[in-house]
C-alpha cells in the first residue's frame, strides 16, 4: 500500500483500526523517555505561538496525536545553543512585548506577529562570515504519529476557520517512488515559517523484490505506512537530521542514539549502512556533502567509501531527477562555504556525474576532467580574494553612490533603484552566479578557443545575440546546455553566468593588453568625467591627444560594461583571479623545471601578483573616475522618431538604423554631457547620404 493522493484517508483509517491502544500519548511518552535528552532549546516568541497553535489543533481533534519537529530546525537550534556564533541558526526576534493571550486567538497572533518580523543577522564562526547571506524564512518539518500530513494541515485550517481566522493554502507534494520521493508532504506558509507536515514513516521491502531491484541499481519500497519515531529516525538521511523536538514534552529526542554524539563530534554519518541509505535515495550523497561543507563537519570514512561505489554513482545518474540534483548544487553554492562543497565533489570524483560536460573536440576526456580541477581552484582563489577584499577593499569595490570622490551621473544613478550597484561581498545573488562562472570558466575558455580556431565563432561577446532570444538547442553553448538541461536552472541564470564569463574574458584582454597602463594614465592625468560638467581635464584643451586617447579608452570599457551591467564587479573579479591563477600556474611550471630556491620563486610570484593587482586596481579605479558605472543605463539623446523626422529624413528602415543608434551611443560615450545639437550635427556628418 503506497501513500498517494487517493488513499490518504484510507491508510489513516486502517492504521488507527489496527494500532493497539498502547500507542496512546502515554505510551508514546514512555517510548520517548529512553531517548530524551536534557538539552534545552530556546524558542522565540513566534515559535512558541506557532507551536502552541499546533498543539491546540492536536488537542482539539485527537488527543492521541503527538507532534514532533524533525530534521534541520532541531539540529540548527541545538548548535545555536552550543555557541552564539553558530553559522546557520536562524533567530526570529520580536519587536513587540509579549502579551498573555487566549489560546483560541494564538493563530491570529502567529500570523500578525511573524509577518512583521524578519530573521536577525546570521553569525558565523569562520572567515566566510564577511560574505553576507540573506536571511530566509524558517523551514520547519512537523512529523505526526497517527495521521498523514495532508490531514493535519486540513485540521489546522478547520481550527482557524471555526474561530473566524484566515485560513492558508495547503500545497501537496505527491509521492514519486521512481524518483526516490516516497512520502507525500503537505506544505503551509504562516508568516515567516514554511511548514511541512508529514507522517512518521516506515517502509517495507519484499525480500525477493528487494534483491532483484538491488541488481538493477534501485531500491523502491513496496509499502510505505505510518511508523514509529524509531522507524522514522532510522530511515532518515543523516544522524544529525534524525533528531526530534517533541512539542508536547518540550524535549529533544535522539532515537538513533547517535545524532547528538555526531553533532558534538562534528561528523556527518548515516543512521544505517550508508550503502543502503544511498540506495534508498541517491540524492543523499549530495545532501551529505552539502551538510558537511555548510556545517564544516567531517564525512564519516564509511560514508566516504560508500560514495565511491560505482553502484551508488550509477543510481545517482539514473534514479535522481536532474531538478533535484540541480537544487542541491544551488544550495551548496548559496551557502557560505561553496569552496568546501566543490572540493568534496571533486575529491570524491563526483564532478563528471553532477556536471556532465562533453569533451571539447581535440582535447579528450582527460582535459575535461582537468578543467573540473582548474574550476575548483579558480573558485577557491576567487572566494579567498573576496574574503580579503571585504577586510581591505580597494577604492573600486565600494558600492556607495555620491561619496564626493566619484560623482555619478543622473542616468547612471537611475540604476540604483532597480539593480543597486553594491559590494560583491554583500550581494548574495551575484556571488552565486560568480561561483557557477568560476567552476566552468576553464572549460568554457577552452571551448571558446576551439571555436575561434575553427572560425566558427568570434570573440565571446558575439557568441550569443544581445537580444534576449531563446537560442536553438543545436546552437546553445555547452554552458547553456549544462545549466538548462542538466542542472535545470533558469534561462536567466544561464544567460547571466555566461555573461559574467564573457565579460571577464573581455576585461582580461583589456587590462593585460595595455588597459592597466591606460588606467594608470587616467589616474595620473587627473582627467575625470563629472555628472553635469562632462569632461574635467585640468591643463588640457579638447583637442589634446592624451584626452582623445582617454575617451577612446572610455569607449572600450563602456562596451564591456553594457554587457555585464550591474554584474560588472563579478566579471571583473573573475578576470582578476583568473590572471592570478595564471601567474601561479606559470610559477609552478618554473619550479618544476628549475631549482625553486635558486629562482627565489616566492619572491617572483609575490612581485608578479603585486603587478597584477596594480594593473587591475588602476583599471577599475579609472572606471569610477571616468564615470562609467551605470553607463549601461544611459539613454540616447535622440530616439528613432526624432532622428527620422529632424536629422536623417531620408533614413530607410533596416540594419542601417541600428548602425545610426550605435554610432550615436559611441559618440555620447566619448563626449559625455554633450548637447543634443552636437549629437545631431555629428549624425548629419556621419550619415550625410540620408540628410
Amino acid at each position: 500500500m503506497v501513500i498517494d493522493s487517493q488513499s490518504t484517508r484510507t491508510i489513516t483509517k486502517n492504521i488507527r483500526e489496527t494500532r493497539d491502544a498502547s500507542s496512546s500519548s502515554k505510551s508514546s511518552s514512555n517510548l520517548s523517555k529512553n531517548f530524551t535528552s536534557d538539552i534545552c532549546i530556546s524558542l522565540t516568541k513566534e515559535e512558541k505561538d506557532l507551536f502552541e497553535l499546533l498543539k491546540d489543533v492536536a488537542e482539539c481533534y485527537n488527543d492521541k496525536t503527538v507532534l514532533r519537529v524533525a530534521g534541520g530546525w532541531v539540529r540548527d537550534k541545538i548548535l545555536a545553543e552550543q555557541t552564539d556564533d553558530f553559522s546557520n541558526g536562524f533567530r526570529l526576534t520580536s519587536k513587540k512585548k509579549e502579551k498573555s493571550v487566549d489560546r483560541t486567538a494564538k493563530a491570529k497572533i502567529v500570523k500578525k506577529e511573524t509577518q512583521s518580523q524578519t530573521p536577525s543577522a546570521v553569525k558565523r564562526t569562520f572567515s566566510e562570515s564577511v560574505l553576507r547571506t540573506s536571511a530566509k524564512p524558517v523551514d520547519i518539518d512537523i512529523a505526526i504519529n497517527n495521521m498523514l500530513g495532508r490531514e493535519f494541515a486540513e485540521l489546522v485550517n478547520d481550527y482557524l476557520d471555526e474561530r473566524g481566522q484566515d485560513t492558508y493554502k495547503v500545497g501537496i507534494v505527491l509521492t514519486n517512488p521512481e524518483m526516490s520521493k516516497h512520502l507525500e508532504t503537505a506544505t503551509l506558509s504562516i508568516g515567516n515559517f514554511w511548514i511541512d507536515f508529514v507522517n512518521l514513516r516506515t517502509e517495507i521491502y519484499d525480500d525477493d523484490e528487494h534483491a532483484e531491484s538491488n541488481e538493477k541499481g534501485t531500491r523502491v519500497p513496496v509499502s510505505v505506512g505510518i511508523g514509529t519515531p524509531i522507524e522514522d529516525a532510522y530511515r532518515r538521511d543523516l544522524t544529525i537530521n534524525a533528531l526530534f523536538y517533541n512539542l508536547q514534552s518540550g524535549k529533544v529526542e535522539d532515537f538513533t542514539e547517535m545524532g547528538l554524539k555526531d553533532l558534538n563530534a562534528k561528523v556527518v554519518r548515516t543512521p544505517i549502512d550508508p550503502l543502503q541509505t544511498f540506495m534508498d535515495d541517491p540524492l543523499r550523497v549530495l545532501r551529505s556533502i552539502r551538510f558537511a561543507s555548510r556545517l564544516n563537519f567531517a564525512l564519516d570514512p564509511v560514508l566516504r567509501a560508500a560514495i565511491r561505489q560505482e553502484d551508488i554513482r550509477t543510481c545517482l545518474r539514473r534514479k535522481v531527477s536532474r531538478e533535484r540534483i540541480g537544487s542541491e548544487v544551488d544550495l551548496m553554492l548559496r551557502s557560505s562555504r561553496p569552496v568546501c562543497a566543490a572540493k568534496l565533489l571533486c575529491g570524491l570524483d563526483l564532478m563528471e556525474c553532477v556536471f556532465p560536460l562533453d569533451p571539447v573536440d581535440g582535447r579528450g576526456t582527460n582535459a575535461t576532467l582537468a578543467s573540473y580541477d582548474e574550476g575548483v581552484r579558480l573558485l577557491s582563489t576567487t572566494h579567498a580574494y573576496l574574503i580579503q577584499n571585504a577586510k581591505r577593499p580597494p577604492v573600486w569595490c565600494s558600492g556607495d553612490k555620491g561619496n564626493g570622490k566619484h560623482e555619478i551621473s543622473d542616468e547612471a544613478s537611475q540604476i540604483t533603484e532597480e539593480t543597486p550597484d553594491i559590494k560583491l561581498t554583500q550581494d548574495e545573488e551575484a556571488r552565486r552566479l560568480l561561483w557557477y562562472a568560476c567552476l566552468f570558466y576553464p572549460y568554457v575558455t577552452a571551448y571558446w578557443d576551439r571555436e575561434q580556431a575553427l572560425n566558427i565563432g568570434s570573440e565571446p561577446q558575439e557568441i550569443h545575440s544581445k537580444k534576449k532570444r531563446k537560442a536553438k538547442k543545436s546552437k546553445q553553448s555547452p554552458l547553456h546546455k549544462l545549466m538548462l538541461d542538466e542542472l535545470k536552472r533558469s534561462a536567466k541564470d544561464a544567460q547571466q553566468v555566461e555573461m559574467i564569463q564573457q565579460s571577464a574574458r573581455l576585461f582580461g584582454k583589456l587590462v593585460t593588453r595595455g588597459g592597466g597602463q591606460k588606467g594608470i594614465k587616467v589616474l595620473l592625468s587627473g582627467v575625470k568625467v563629472a555628472a553635469i560638467d562632462g569632461i574635467v581635464a585640468p591643463g588640457m584643451d579638447k583637442d589634446d591627444p592624451i584626452l582623445s586617447q582617454i575617451m577612446e579608452f572610455r569607449l572600450k570599457c563602456a562596451r564591456v560594461l553594457v554587457k555585464c551591467k550591474h554584474l560588472w564587479r563579478a566579471a571583473f573579479v573573475l578576470s582578476l583571479c583568473t590572471e592570478l591563477q595564471r601567474v601561479d600556474d606559470a610559477q609552478t611550471q618554473i619550479e618544476q623545471t628549475y631549482d625553486a630556491d635558486e629562482m627565489h620563486a616566492d619572491d617572483i610570484t609575490a612581485d608578479q601578483n603585486a603587478e597584477v593587482f596594480s594593473q587591475f586596481n588602476a583599471f577599475a579605479t579609472s572606471l569610477l573616475d571616468l564615470n562609467l558605472i551605470g553607463i549601461w543605463n544611459m539613454k540616447p539623446a535622440l530616439n528613432g522618431d526624432e532622428i527620422a523626422l529632424r536629422v536623417l529624413t531620408n533614413l530607410p528602415k533596416g540594419p542601417i538604423f541600428r548602425d545610426v543608434m550605435d554610432r550615436q551611443w559611441e559618440y555620447m560615450v566619448q563626449h559625455p554631457s554633450c548637447p543634443v545639437e552636437e549629437v545631431e550635427e555629428y549624425l548629419r556628418g556621419e550619415f550625410s547620404d540620408y540628410v
